[in-house]
């Protein structure tokens, strides 16, 4: 069965990957408590763990590397946050997401995993997720796509000066080693082939190889003769470069001078008969060359930090409310904490070799979390919370039974929850 969580990754820049729970959240059960909040908007608790644990799947691929929950958490909530602020901004400078990008987007979704109609919105509802949520969901990220696709086409410029000073301090990085254009003609012999079929094999390579040299047309012949895939064309294999071939075959290729045939050379896929064509020297590149490479590897470097620069200002000019995991009239949360040291130059999402944690590390990690959702749930305690849970377990009964609409819905949960 196609997980619902991978098609996304189909189509959006972010990637987003099917995941398993985190065992304390599975059974810490709470519900949708605000994280925080972005100018006008609301960030819930639910939508920080589902992206932390999309964000863990992603790090338990790079098996060099570990992050605590506290990191993933707070990356998760930033990562949000960030998304919230472009969405407003995209909406600010007046873009707009037209229904046939949606569609589109949707389109891309079902072809490229195959499903038929009907399917997608089928395995949203086994999800206890709605087409229309999430359509508002792709709408968001193309607009994430378009409004800093659009930022970073007017933030990052890239000089003649500066491709003229990398060209000139980099010099290595634009050697190109010497090529080869040559063809062959293959006799196949198959691993564990009797020593009958090898002589037979060799001989009818001598055969052919005594036609090219009495003046035969090495292509013609390739095409008739050879029984690699490559005969077709006359046994062209293009340039080629040392590495790329077995070791006799490129040894044979790269000593034999242009226009001339080797002799018959064994390899592990049988008996070849190499001609080069042309010879190409290896050199460096010239700047005229080099421009267009320069300019991806520059504009790569400046997007990173025109990116970073972008987000500080954007927060900077934003109301920024954590409240998630904070005491009551405070916000002092690790995630607070951990956004103000982002702001400050230090990353949110550093990674730490998976050698260093200890037993003991994660039974403090543990008992930390654990220690988190004790102070969620007691916060249920409160008569107002208890209430609230109420009236939110109402509105999505209505939702599910199509009383209301998904909009209806997400607008009377926003107001609850503005309350809080």
């Amino acid at each position: 069965m196609i997980c619902l969580k991978k098609l996304i990754e189909a189509v959006f820049v972010l990637p987003i990957i099917s995941f398993s729970f985190f065992p304390l959240v599975t059974h810490a059960k709470v519900f949708d408590k605000v994280a925080a909040k972005i100018n006008s908007e609301i960030i819930t608790l639910s939508a920080v763990e589902e992206k932390t644990e999309l964000l863990r799947n992603k790090y338990e691929r790079l098996s060099s590397v570990s992050i605590s929950q506290q990191e993933l958490l707070s990356e998760a909530l930033n990562m949000i946050i960030e998304e919230k602020l472009q969405t407003q901004e995209g909406e600010k400078r007046g873009m707009v997401v037209d229904e046939a990008s949606i569609d589109a987007a949707l389109k891309n979704i079902s072809d490229k995993n195959g499903l038929d109609e009907g399917q997608l919105e089928e395995m949203l509802e086994r999800e206890g997720k709605t087409l229309s949520s999430f359509r508002n969901h792709i709408r968001d990220q193309i607009m994430v796509s378009k409004v800093s696709r659009f930022e970073m086409s007017n933030r990052v410029k890239v000089s003649d000066k500066e491709i003229n000073n990398y060209y000139s301090s980099h010099q290595k990085e634009f050697w190109k080693d010497s090529q080869i254009r040559a063809r062959h003609i293959l006799f196949i012999v198959e691993p564990g082939a009797s020593e009958k079929n090898r002589r037979e094999k060799l001989d009818q390579a001598k055969k052919i190889l005594n036609k090219i040299r009495e003046g035969g047309d090495f292509i013609n012949i390739a095409r008739e003769y050879s029984e690699d895939v490559s005969a077709s064309n006359g046994g062209d294999l293009g340039f080629i470069t040392r590495g790329k071939m077995v070791a006799e075959f490129e040894e044979a290729a790269f000593s034999i001078k242009e226009r001339q045939v080797s002799d018959i050379i064994k390899t592990e896929y049988g008996y070849h008969i190499i001609k080069v064509e042309e010879i190409l020297a290896g050199k460096t590149l010239t700047l005229e060359e080099s421009v267009d490479r320069i300019t991806k590897i520059l504009s790569a470097q400046k997007q990173k930090q025109g990116y970073k620069d972008w987000m500080s200002e954007l927060k900077k000019s934003a109301f920024i409310e954590v409240s998630l995991f904070s005491e009551p009239g405070k916000n002092n949360s690790m995630i607070s904490r951990n956004l103000e040291k982002e702001k400050s130059g230090v990353s949110i999402g550093e990674t730490k070799k998976l050698s260093s944690e200890t037993d003991i590390r994660k039974k403090n990690l543990q008992k930390k979390w654990e220690e988190m959702y004790k102070s969620v749930e007691k916060s249920k305690n409160n008569s107002q919370f208890n209430s609230l849970e109420e009236k939110l377990k109402h509105i999505k009964k209505l939702r599910n039974q199509n009383t209301i609409s998904e909009d209806e819905y997400q607008h009377r949960k926003e107001k609850l929850l503005n309350h809080l």
